[in-house]
């Protein structure tokens, strides 16, 4: 019993220390990504070919540019996507409506081995021994 408990607190101890070991490496590497990006900026700023009003404009120019561009691509998009989702919508609809008369027609079946009705000639007549 006493060594069992010993090993479960070690088997704890090994998982704690693994945790805190994860724990240390996902925080270097958000400071890493955090100093990167701060550097990266500062540098953009320093070395910018262009004033930060130039730069501005010419990024607020580009925006709309590929603003532009992204609505015209969804313009010829948009009714190439709705006839397509009309087209499988019609096939999905199609089989569906397959598979209903489907099985609809099983319901009608009698199972194979189930009894069969009476014929009429046998019906009124009762054969008592």
């Amino acid at each position: 019993m006493i060594m069992k408990e010993i090993a479960d607190r070690v088997r704890q101890v090994r998982i704690d220390r693994e945790k805190t070991r994860r724990r240390k490496k996902a925080g270097m590497l958000a400071l890493g990504i955090t100093i990167g990006s701060t550097a990266g900026a500062v540098a953009g700023v320093l070395f910018a070919p262009k004033a930060g009003k130039e730069m501005r404009e010419d990024l607020s120019r580009r925006c709309w540019e590929a603003w532009g561009e992204l609505k015209e691509d969804a313009s010829h998009i948009g009714p190439w996507l709705i006839s397509a989702v009309e087209k499988e919508s019609s096939r999905v609809s199609t089989a569906a409506e397959k598979h209903v008369k489907t099985a609809k027609g099983a319901l009608k079946e009698p199972p194979k081995g189930a009894l069969k009705e009476p014929h009429k000639e046998d019906e009124g007549t009762d054969k008592e021994n």
